[in-house]
Order: structure tokens, then C-alpha cells, then sequence
């Protein structure tokens, strides 16, 4: 296995550049995530974290907030993966805990094929990207901080998979 710190570093900057560029009202409303996933199609568990954020009070009192989080899959050689997601999330009054969200994701997959193809005159190594719509509903196991949740997202488009999500949120 291998990691591709570059992408690991760009997912990281990205989440870092969102918090960094939110309004002072939702820095105040502003926290942090820790995440692991399995991916369906990749067949890989991933690592990730990214940000939270509310966007200012009205939507505050409505249940509704904003979430930026980067997920970097495990997959075995030569495939590298990993997922940008930025979505909205909305707290279900009728039931405690309990959230539903939608928004946009973007996947990156490429394939390195080092020594295969050395000495011949090709290039053997190959990647893609995509973007696509988010669904997802989560449940929170707790109040305060480091709250542990568990979610699951499916995927239209972009990386066109179910990824079970559980961390914590501070």
C-alpha cells in the first residue's frame, strides 16, 4: 500500500482554506471531524477529516449547517484514491439525533503502473476525475464534545458508491 501524501496534503489544505473562509458568525459555530469509511466500489476503508460549520443564526435555529470533509481510501496497488465532499446537513426535529443531508462530491482515482511498462515508449499510467451529487443521513451517538456519529452517503456520479461513514465530531 502506498499513500500519496501530495493528495493527502491537498485534501487538507482545501478543508483548512474552507474554515479559514467562513464568516465570523459561523467560526463561532465552526468544528472539526475525524472520520473512517468504507467505500462499496473501491472496496477500501478510508481515513479523513474536515470541518463543520453553521451559517449564521437563522439556519442555526432551523437545524441546518454545513459540512467539508476529504476521505483518502486505503485501496491496494496501483490504485490511488480519494474523495472531496462539501454538503448540507439538516437536524430532523421529530427525531433526536437523527440528520439528512445532500451535496457535492468530488473523486479522483488513478492507477500508477511503475516497472510495468519501463523501457517500452508508452505511458502506462492512467487517472480520473469526477464530480458528482451526495444523499446521506447520519445519526449522532452523543451530545457535546467529541461526539461520535455514524452516516452513510450514496453517491451519484462522481465516485457512484455507498460509503459508511463513522467518527467524531469537536
Amino acid at each position: 500500500m502506498q499513500f500519496n501524501f501530495r493528495s493527502i496534503l491537498a485534501g487538507a489544505a482545501v478543508a483548512a482554506g474552507l474554515a479559514l473562509a467562513t464568516p465570523a458568525t459561523a467560526n463561532a459555530q465552526m468544528g472539526f471531524v475525524v472520520q473512517g469509511s468504507y467505500g462499496s466500489e473501491v472496496e477500501a476503508l478510508g481515513i479523513g477529516g474536515g470541518v463543520n460549520f453553521g451559517m449564521g443564526s437563522l439556519t442555526a435555529k432551523h437545524g441546518i449547517r454545513a459540512e467539508a470533509t476529504f476521505d483518502y481510501f486505503l485501496a491496494d496497488d496501483p490504485l490511488t484514491y480519494w474523495e472531496l465532499n462539501g454538503n448540507l446537513l439538516y437536524d430532523l426535529k421529530s427525531v433526536k439525533n437523527l440528520y439528512l443531508g445532500a451535496g457535492i462530491n468530488y473523486a479522483r482515482a488513478s492507477v500508477d503502473f511503475d516497472g510495468l511498462c519501463e523501457g517500452l515508449d508508452i505511458d502506462c499510467d492512467a487517472s480520473n476525475s469526477d464530480i458528482g451529487l451526495n444523499v446521506l443521513g447520519g445519526f449522532k451517538l452523543g451530545t457535546g464534545k467529541a461526539a461520535p456519529f455514524v452516516q452513510a452517503r450514496f453517491e451519484l456520479g462522481g465516485g457512484e458508491q455507498l460509503v459508511v461513514t463513522g467518527g467524531f465530531r469537536f
